[in-house]
């Protein structure tokens, strides 16, 4: 039998879980909790009282959302607003290996917009994203063409995700993937907190010549719920930044996946 302290620690645990899918998605009903965790509609429910008592979530009748979901929607900003720093010279060191005439896909979330934040110099490219956000962004830069896929709008990423937004992908030809990932872990692979774009980024895998995730060091030997049902040859590059260990990078090069650390 679990301690009273175990208790309360798994509890904590699995509401942070909770939170970090509603980041994700921007709500969640409690059936769908009730089957992710294979709890009571009780239990679920006290979880999301109690992170509406502490000013994360709105309830409604069967679910929560964001407290700030309309307010950061209105203003185009993204859930995940750190380690900025990091994921700037990430997006820079990325945006040097696009080419002009290369046809790219950019992945939604904050380290894809960085990437987005140093392309206006490169003319003739065609960016495909999930990132509505990177759409209105490039979308006034002369020569860069912008396809943005189709699907459920997503605000705390602001992006589309579900079956229309993998679809897209279908005959789709790019040069180059950057693919923003939760987790990432020699071991255990790329992991997310919600499972509603597992397909979208397999599409977008599916489609790319040569795949680079960028994540920053604070992603790295973490896991989250939901894996990405690919292995290691599919990835070919890691941008990332000084944070990562010596270890981390042996790993992942023994892998077979090449390192790149911004501002080394």
């Amino acid at each position: 039998m679990k301690s009273k302290s175990e208790q309360l620690a798994e509890m904590q645990h699995r509401r942070e879980k909770i939170l970090d899918m509603i980041r994700e998605d921007g709500s969640a009903t409690v059936k769908m909790l009730t089957e992710t965790f294979n709890l009571t509609e009780a239990t679920i429910r006290t979880d999301l009282r109690v992170l509406q008592q502490q000013g994360y979530v709105q309830r409604f009748h069967g679910g929560a959302t964001l407290v700030d979901g309309k307010q950061n929607t209105h203003a185009l900003l993204l859930e995940r607003q750190i380690n900025l720093t990091e994921k700037d010279r990430i997006g820079e060191l990325a945006a040097s290996f696009i080419e002009p005439g290369d046809t790219i896909i950019l992945d939604s979330g904050t380290t894809t917009t960085a990437i987005a934040n140093h392309l206006s110099h490169i003319k003739k490219l065609s960016v495909i994203t999930t990132g509505v956000n990177i759409a209105l962004q490039l979308g006034g830069e002369p020569g860069v063409n912008i396809l943005l896929t189709g699907g459920t709008f997503k605000f705390p990423t602001l992006s589309t995700s579900g079956d229309k937004a993998a679809s897209f992908f279908e005959n789709v030809l790019a040069q180059k993937l950057f693919l923003a990932t939760a987790c990432i872990s020699p071991r255990l692979g790329l992991s997310f907190p919600s499972e509603t774009d597992i397909k979208v980024k397999m599409a977008m895998i599916n489609a790319a010549t040569t795949v680079y995730v960028v994540a920053d060091s604070s992603k790295i030997d973490k896991v989250s719920m939901f894996a990405l049902p690919c292995d290691w040859s599919h990835i070919n590059y890691l941008i990332t930044d000084a944070g990562i260990s010596p270890t981390a990078v042996q790993a992942f090069e023994k892998l077979g996946v090449k390192v790149l650390i911004a501002g080394a």
